[in-house]
């Protein structure tokens, strides 16, 4: 169908396989959504009159080799971007597109494997798909890679091995797999040596990107002194950024912190709140904490405390 405006022609055209409307404005280039793109890029443009020798409307097909294309196409069709939703269809453009070697096809398809969205289960299958990829300096696939081989997904136990990819990644500035390596090496467990100057390392490199399970962990470092000078102050430094990170423990540290002066004054309603916080979320280490701590409390600084509590847990 065509449009006519003023000064431009306006062509709208039918993806007959996807039912998908897609316009070229001639007399001026102009970008167009990634998808659209995508599309256009793979199977040319394909008006309604288009015919193929037998008379039918031309149709794509997966013929064509532009790998990245193809990952666009399987990305919509994964999250539903302006086409239906089908893990079934992404995984057939993530498959094509990694054997064209794409990475993060291969990445993608690696994810697939592993939740079996769009075709069945199988970790090694993934596995494979993930190392595809590392081999070739995906450091999101160094990572997980890493990960699989540390949990034994689709392969043995490998902490030694894990900890060869986790570093590739973490050496490409991957923050998760700056911890991953850090915390290996600060518990030093299933055949690697504890190596605390090494965790101090990679540990404050994740959270120099506000890596909050990290911060949780080097706080922890700083508290006992392991492998730097104790300091009370930088242990409640980190813990703030590990607490307002959302994690956990590090909420509890915090609180514990409060409740005993470490690092800062004391201060009862601070404690309760941050031990309140992560024992609303099923933390143990904070709810025992919270115990201990409410019978030292007036009612006056619970209802202190509550409030700020909810005004965090309404936070968007």
């Amino acid at each position: 169908m065509v449009m006519r405006t003023n000064k431009r022609k306006i062509i709208l055209i039918i993806n007959t396989t996807m039912k998908l409307p897609t316009i070229i404005i001639t007399g001026k280039q102009l970008p167009l959504l990634c998808l659209l793109g995508a599309i256009q890029a793979l199977y040319g443009t394909v008006q309604a009159d288009d015919k193929t020798p037998d008379g039918n409307t031309s149709r794509p097909t997966l013929e064509q080799n532009d790998s990245e294309a193809l990952f666009q196409l399987g990305k919509a069709c994964a999250n539903g971007v302006g086409v239906k939703q089908d893990d079934a269809k992404a995984f057939e453009y993530y498959l094509k597109s990694a054997e064209l070697g794409n990475l993060k096809a291969q990445h993608n398809l690696g994810v697939m494997y592993v939740k079996g969205a769009g075709v069945k289960q199988d970790e090694k299958e993934a596995l494979k798909w993930f190392r595809k990829a590392a081999e070739q300096g995906a450091m999101l696939s160094q990572h997980t890679y890493g990960s699989m081989l540390a949990e034994g997904k689709g392969t043995e136990k490998n902490a030694v091995e894990a900890a060869v990819w986790w570093r590739k990644a973490a050496e490409q500035g991957l923050a998760e797999a700056q911890f991953r390596l850090g915390l290996l090496y600060y518990l030093g467990e299933n055949g690697v040596k504890q190596d605390l100057p090494e965790a101090l390392k990679w540990l404050e490199k994740a959270v120099v990107q506000n890596h909050a399970s990290a911060a949780n962990n080097l706080g922890l470092m700083y508290e006992g002194g392991a492998a730097v000078q104790q300091s009370g102050s930088e242990a409640f430094r980190l813990y703030q950024i590990a607490a307002r990170g959302g994690n956990l423990k590090g909420q509890s540290n915090l609180g514990r912190c409060y409740s005993l002066g470490l690092g800062v004054g004391k201060d009862p309603v601070q404690a309760y709140r941050w031990l309140k916080l992560a024992s609303n979320k099923g933390e143990v280490t904070g709810t025992n904490l919270l115990a201990d701590l409410q019978q030292g409390l007036s009612k006056k600084q619970i209802a202190e405390g509550d409030r700020l509590v909810a005004e965090d847990e309404n936070k968007p």
